[in-house]
């Protein structure tokens, strides 16, 4: 079994705010019925995000990507998330490995957004690594110390992954429970998808989204708003369609649930219909819904149809994100010679939703930071944001005790 690399932020004193929040959060629990939102200051305090980077981006699964966005030995892809620069490698074995992105000597970063190499050298003093993040080259570093010594005290980290339906992800500490048997339930419902054999167009980037990461989830998994700040784009998908899944703690690493069209071959662009040719391995009852998921903390899917959007959510600070979307469908479907033009309309299409949704949580952010933001109950229709909560403050509680832990071991 490999030796992977183990890397977590520094503990960091909070201030007496974050445990008064954290004492505050049994009141967000116990069912959509009678739990409350989350304090404001869990998605304005910087000194939350602080706390949440530790108890979660630290801890749990985080998603890098899709591996057919490196299908060949030598490509690879660069993801900055959680302050950490990483390179996503396919090795000359098909193996996908998860890396240090930081050059050994000084610190240099490597690599660029994506490519394809045989190496990695750093350009600025030329250190160089194989695919497996093994120190290959270290010019005029002989007078310091032998080459040997040196290939074994400076390789490149090399990160726990695992994947899921095709989806790297990435465990930064090492230590987290095993991710699929945790996703039971979303893994059967979205079975027919064969997300892992799916083509992955190219990526885009939409940066310095000014709000909390936790929204992205929240609204992107609650049918109750898309009656309003959707009304005539999303009628074709109505919340009275909602099909929910009950919680379960001990699958507790997706939130999902899915959505019946009015009629078949549904899409989210603005003619409501799929502009790709289905997916061949659907159902017709498939073919008539979409499957919203969460995988918590940083995937968000949209399967439809005809393809599974998705979203990366890669978050720079409380009121900071960047949003990386995807594209999968079927290489068939990419070969058409209409693929490029197809393909441009399912992601514009996306973005008009998307474009709501941003407005929405820009305005929702600069309210919760009022003095009298609102910790409000929530409607029958919003049953996965308690969900969703159960999820984050499991984690929040669970690092908060190990703080208080090491503190009485210190006193």
């Amino acid at each position: 079994m490999a030796n992977y690399t183990k890397a977590t932020l520094p503990d960091v004193q909070f201030s007496s705010n974050v445990w008064e929040i954290l004492d505050s959060l049994d009141a967000s629990l116990g069912g959509v019925e009678k739990a409350l939102a989350l304090p404001a200051d869990c998605y304005t305090s910087d000194e939350w995000f602080e706390f949440e980077r530790r108890a979660i981006f630290d801890r749990d699964w985080l998603v890098l990507g899709h591996h057919n966005l490196i299908p060949n030995p030598g490509d690879y892809m660069s993801v900055h998330i959680n302050g950490e620069p990483l390179l996503v490698v396919r090795g000359q074995d098909d193996e996908v490995r998860v890396m240090s992105g930081v050059c050994r000597h000084r610190g240099h970063l490597l690599g660029g957004q994506s490519g394809n190499t045989a190496s990695f050298t750093c350009p600025f003093h030329g250190w160089s690594y194989d695919l497996e993040g093994t120190l290959t080259g270290a010019p005029e570093m002989d007078g310091t110390l032998p080459f040997a010594e040196l290939q074994r005290t400076a390789c490149l980290p090399v990160f726990r992954s695992e994947m899921w339906n095709g989806f790297i992800f990435v465990n930064l500490s090492g230590e987290a429970a095993p991710l699929a048997p945790r996703l039971k339930g979303l893994t059967k419902l979205v079975a027919n998808y064969q997300m892992e054999d799916l083509a992955a167009g190219p990526t885009v980037d939409w940066a310095d989204n000014p709000w909390n990461w936790k929204f992205m989830q929240e609204n992107a998994l609650e049918p109750y708003h898309t009656r309003y700040l959707h009304s005539g784009i999303h009628d074709f998908a109505p919340s009275d369609r909602v099909r929910w899944t009950e919680w379960d703690p001990s699958d507790d690493a997706a939130i999902y649930r899915a959505v019946g069209f009015t009629h078949i071959d549904g899409g989210f662009n603005l003619a409501n219909k799929a502009l790709f040719p289905a997916l061949p391995t659907l159902t017709l009852e498939e073919r008539q819904q979409v499957v919203f998921a969460g995988v918590m903390p940083n995937l968000f899917l949209g399967c439809t149809p005809d393809v599974v959007f998705y979203y990366l959510i890669m978050p720079q600070g409380a009121g900071k994100i960047t949003l990386r979307v995807g594209v999968l469908t079927t290489y068939e479907n990419l070969a058409l010679p209409t693929a490029d033009l197809l393909m441009k309309g399912t992601v514009e299409g996306v973005g008009v939703y998307n474009d709501q949704d941003t407005l929405a949580n820009t305005q929702t952010h600069i309210g919760m930071q009022s003095r009298v933001a609102p910790r409000s109950r929530w409607s029958p229709n919003e049953k996965t944001l308690w969900q969703i909560n159960e999820w984050l403050i499991k984690r929040y509680k669970a690092y908060g005790d190990e703080l208080r832990g090491l503190k009485m071991a210190a006193e």
